[in-house]
């Protein structure tokens, strides 16, 4: 597939390979038919999806195509010039398009075929027009505005209301459909409107190029075939081919994620899995967390010694690890870890308090600097008394950082060193210890969980939100001092190695009764199943 070719515009699309673009419209005439049809492509970019929409063999067809982009619509209609009887383009805002045609309800004309890949463009990245479009698409749709933290959401709901009962609605969309909570919240809204939906996976990375995952979804209101939400397994999306995944039972509740992760797993494994996640505790029993320090300028506030040294600011710094990588391979950080990491990584918190005509000649001069460089101007900085000062959250005893490649980890904070927001501060409630939840953290159990409740990125980048690291299944066990030092060697030994820091895990949840031979062994197989499926992304384990 050297064929594939993929880029990113600044307005937030992912250009959609043409032979997967064929391969989605060839999926969708086998739904429809060769009856006449009137599609709509939402973001039409590079035009990745015309070639297979204007060959199609329908008795007519129009296509009207919409984006944002003046240039890709010039380019377009210079490209198609000789189509123009079936191909209409139209630069604009498709949510403003939606929006406007759903006011007009009844009016217009609804169409058969929807199909495209729409923007992704996170909330933090909303430009003043996105935003005041989101706003008229939550009031219009009845969409709650705080749900739409991608844009990509609001084009899957527009689309499912601008097209024909009959018809069929067919994206390229993120895998967060099946992994955030606002994906899936709007994937339980269409399921209300949709009496079938499909959502095929790749078992490759859908783009090659770069470090993003997709899944197709198609969704028909009036199917052929039987009702409900179905997951498929495919090879590639070059060939889609019969719609007869696996029956999802999705709704709210604490099995949301072991469900979406099920089409990976054998029937059996899933059952136990569901029992075993009523059986055990939480994370969230043991613990309360919160995230770290938030200085709003990582590269400003944080520095090297060197540099603190050459600046004249050592009076003013704090102990911090800026991200996880930093971190050593054992699950206990030391002073004497922070002092080794201190002579090469930025791990040096400024803490610049109090007004400024009190700091040193060193630290006003750094301050200027921050001012000169725009930093004082940053949404975060703006909102302090003193914009310079951070405002410290102060060290816990123990840490986790939310993103991780092979597993997330969790470190007894023996230095007292401060985190940054990359982490959550873990606070053990009254009668259990960090060693305990050190110790209990590192099993098959917990980390399929991982797997199961968390989302990932590019790079096959595991993360795990506040919420859904607090709902990770945990057995906690208080180990002895020979235990905890068993641990610990096996950790050095290991180096990292997961496979061997699970296999100790696992013989203690077997030795002291908390789980079967067997058990473990399904949910082993399992974690290793759904983890594969995140990292085909990374290439390395």
């Amino acid at each position: 597939m050297s064929d594939w070719r993929s880029s990113v515009r600044h307005t937030g699309a992912v250009y959609t390979p043409v032979a997967v673009a064929a391969s989605v419209v060839e999926q969708c005439v086998s739904l429809l038919g060769t009856r006449a049809l009137n599609v709509l492509e939402p973001s039409v970019g590079d035009g990745a999806f015309l070639p297979g929409l204007t060959g199609l063999e329908a008795s007519s067809i129009k296509v009207t195509a919409i984006d944002v982009d003046s240039q890709v619509i010039r380019d377009l209609q210079h490209r198609y010039h000789n189509q123009a009887d079936i191909l209409n383009f139209i630069q604009g805002d498709f949510i403003q398009y939606a929006v406007d045609r759903e006011i007009k309800d009844g009016e217009l004309k609804k169409f058969d075929l929807i199909v495209g890949n729409p923007p992704f463009i996170r909330r933090h990245n909303f430009s003043t027009e996105v935003k005041e479009s989101l706003k008229r698409f939550a009031v219009a749709f009845d969409y709650p505005l705080n749900r739409l933290k991608n844009i990509w959401p609001a084009f899957l709901l527009a689309a499912a209301k601008l097209v024909a009962d009959d018809g069929v609605v067919a994206l390229v969309l993120p895998y967060e459909l099946l992994t955030v909570d606002y994906g899936q919240k709007v994937l339980n809204h269409i399921q209300r409107e949709y009496d079938r939906v499909d959502i095929l996976v790749s078992t490759q990375r859908a783009f090659r190029e770069i470090d993003q995952d997709a899944v197709i979804f198609i969704a028909q209101k009036k199917p052929m075939t039987k009702p409900g939400l179905y997951i498929s397994k495919v090879s590639d999306f070059l060939k889609l081919g019969d719609l007869d995944g696996l029956k999802i039972q999705f709704r709210n509740g604490d099995h949301v994620g072991i469900e979406l992760n099920s089409y990976l797993l054998p029937t059996a494994s899933v059952r136990l899995i569901k029992k075993l996640q009523s059986q055990t505790g939480r994370v969230s029993d043991f613990l309360t967390s919160a995230p770290g320090v938030v200085s709003a300028a990582n590269d400003f506030f944080i520095r090297t010694k060197m540099d603190i040294t050459k600046l004249g600011l050592s009076e003013y710094t704090k102990p911090i690890l800026k991200k996880g990588s930093f971190a050593s391979s054992s699950p206990v950080f030391t002073s004497t870890h922070f002092d080794e990491l201190a002579e090469r990584q930025p791990c040096l918190l400024l803490y610049l308090e109090g007004e400024r005509e009190r700091l040193s000649p060193a630290a006003k001069a750094y301050i200027e600097i921050g001012e000169a460089g725009d930093i004082h101007l940053r949404y975060k900085c703006r909102k302090r008394s003193n914009w310079y000062q951070v405002p410290l959250v102060e060290p816990e005893e123990a840490f986790v950082f939310k993103r991780s490649h092979s597993h997330p980890r969790v470190l007894i904070n023996e230095a007292g060193a401060y985190t940054t927001d990359a982490a959550y501060g873990l606070r053990l409630k009254k009668g259990y210890t960090a060693q305990g939840l050190c110790f209990s953290f590192y099993t098959s159990l917990t980390m399929l969980f991982a797997e199961i409740n968390g989302r990932f990125y590019g790079g096959g980048v595991l993360e795990l939100s506040p919420n859904e690291f607090r709902g990770l299944a945990l057995i906690y066990h208080e180990p002895s001092e020979q235990q905890f030092a068993e641990f610990l060697q096996v950790h050095r030994i290991a180096n990292g190695d997961i496979h061997e820091i699970l296999d100790f895990g696992d013989r203690w949840l077997i030795s002291e009764g908390y789980q079967t031979v067997d058990e473990l062994k399904v949910i082993r197989n399992s974690w290793t199943t759904i983890r594969a499926h995140r990292m085909r992304h990374g290439g390395r384990a």
